[in-house]
């Protein structure tokens, strides 16, 4: 009986002991399995890090010592380049006109790209006609701001990109001197060009060539100035023939180029 009694007794005792050895195993599991999980967390942070490091834009030498050159020649087709195409075009007595024209045009246009049409541009507003007034006098632009490039991760330096562009607006409306040239005065000229770059030339810059502008998002890719510069100029030329009428003494004068 004492025997008995004895081992119906002890059977809690291994229930017991056996419950917590089950509680036991649990526990540890838990514990290895929330030490895998922190270790796999740390893992994907410090993997994280670098690759968004290895995202951040990065400046091309390349890109940005063409874009240099690219702004230099353009500046070149302007003076003396298309001032001397232009004034070969012309008599000999309006040689001197032609050069002024374009000489004054292009001195005036980089002032106002500085004050306000860089701005205009590409100031970075939503709208898709202009950009705005957040870059006028070239505000919040430093050594260390950069513009985009048509390459994913790619940029280079604002100023670079100012300046480029600021040719382009520049020899645009040189362009248009051809039109009407030896017909129109000067100071009509400087007037003309004042309110086309402003109303006219900015505004589809920033169109065709800012990523909030109207014909950008149409899917255009203007790398050589076709629209913005050839088309913009041409009709404006144009028009401005159009409303000058035939040039005085027009086949009774003799009109040989100089």
């Amino acid at each position: 009986m004492k025997n008995l009694t004895h081992q119906s007794g002890s059977t809690p005792v291994l229930e017991s002991g056996l419950t917590r050895s089950l509680i036991g195993a649990l526990s540890a599991t838990i514990a290895t399995a929330a030490s895998a999980t922190m270790a796999l967390a740390q893992t994907a942070t410090e993997t994280a890090a670098p690759a968004a490091e290895a995202a951040a834009p990065t400046m091309d030498k390349g890109d940005t010592a063409w874009m240099m050159v690219s702004t230099i020649l353009v500046l070149f087709m302007i003076l003396p380049g298309l001032a001397l195409f232009y004034g070969g075009l012309v008599r000999t007595k309006n040689m001197l006109s032609v050069l002024m024209q374009c000489t004054m045009i292009t001195a005036v246009v980089i002032v106002i790209w500085v004050l306000y049409g860089y701005s205009f541009a590409f100031g970075g507003g939503t709208s898709p006609y202009w950009g705005g007034l957040g870059k006028l006098f070239l505000a919040g632009v430093t050594m260390d701001s950069t513009a985009a490039t048509f390459t994913d991760g790619v940029v280079i330096p604002e100023y670079v990109f100012i300046c480029f562009q600021m040719t382009f607006a520049a020899i645009t409306p040189a362009l248009i001197v051809g039109a009407f040239a030896e017909r129109i005065k000067f100071s009509a000229v400087i007037a003309f060009v004042v309110l086309w770059v402003t109303f006219v030339y900015f505004p589809v810059a920033h169109m065709v060539w800012d990523p909030a502008g109207l014909i950008f998002n149409m899917g255009a890719l203007d790398f050589a100035g076709g629209t913005v510069v050839h088309i913009n100029a041409g009709i404006a030329a144009l028009v401005g023939a159009i409303l000058l009428g035939k040039r005085t003494g027009l086949g009774r004068d003799l009109m040989a180029p100089h």
